[in-house]
């Protein structure tokens, strides 16, 4: 069993031109269409059972229809939809409380696309109230081909998160921190509310093994979450860069499923 915590799908109306967009922006090339469709091919062939589809509002205005995007996933089966507010905005928290009655698990921030800083203290009552739901808060991390330093989500400041917000359930993307990753091998610490996906290490710029392995080591075996970052890497991708790190089978288990399980409670 495969499961993908780090996806994005569009509604079909909107996925070429949302595509087009943030290739441009990035300066890569996309896997799929970026429709739930194109998704759901990709993962026939790379043996992904289940994704996680992350939605961004990268303004107040597109709450609403964001959100209901992601509620209209939840019918489908291999697909586990988290929603997303803008930080600060005057309905993120009644939005959080909607998705959570829809019975969407989790929540998604972009630092850089939503121009804020995870230590912004007006996004810390929706930090609380996600923790006091039970749903995830997910952060992209690190660096983004699209945008230019500074950024606005170093492992530093994500790791003082767990201990700012206990309570709250934190994952961040790209193993901690996109081409930040030996500042995070050497400032991430166990916290029992900390995960970590996989997404993208293996594709534009590479995490070196060391790096991967401290992380792994510090973080704990059981709270790495596998990701890819579909349309813009595959499962294949992030998967071969785990296997090439030496890992015992019973650890890429916990990996590929059994710790996204967990979390998300299937």
């Amino acid at each position: 069993m495969l499961i993908d915590f780090h996806s994005h799908a569009f509604p079909d109306a909107l996925a070429e031109r949302a595509i087009a967009s943030l290739s441009q922006a990035g300066g890569i090339s996309p896997y799929a269409k970026g429709k739930v469709a194109d998704l759901i091919e990709i993962m026939d062939e790379d043996d992904v059972d289940i994704s996680v589809v992350l939605n961004i509002a990268t303004k107040p205005t597109q709450e609403t229809n964001v959100n209901n995007f992601a509620i209209s996933l939840l019918s489908n089966p291999r697909i586990v939809p988290f929603g997303s507010v803008y930080p600060g905005s005057e309905t993120s928290i009644s939005e959080v409380e909607r998705l959570h009655a829809a019975g969407i698990k989790g929540i998604k921030f972009h630092p850089e696309y939503q121009w804020f800083d995870v230590m912004d203290e007006r996004v810390f009552p929706t930090y609380e109230k996600c923790g006091e739901l039970g749903m995830i808060v997910t952060f992209h991390a690190g660096g983004d081909v699209g945008f230019k330093a500074p950024f606005h989500s170093d492992p530093e400041r994500l790791n003082k998160l767990c201990e700012l917000f206990p309570k709250t359930t934190f994952v961040f993307a790209h193993m901690g921190g996109y081409d930040m990753w030996e500042e995070g091998a050497d400032v991430y610490k166990y916290h029992d509310n900390m995960y970590l996906d996989t997404s993208i290490i293996n594709t534009v710029s590479i995490i070196n093994n060391d790096s991967a392995k401290r992380l792994i080591d510090n973080v704990g075996i059981d709270h790495i979450l596998f990701g890819s970052d579909m349309p813009w890497a595959r499962a294949s991708h992030s998967r071969a860069k785990l296997e090439a790190l030496g890992l015992s089978d019973k650890t890429l288990v916990k990996i590929y499923y059994e710790n996204a399980m967990k979390l998300l409670s299937i």
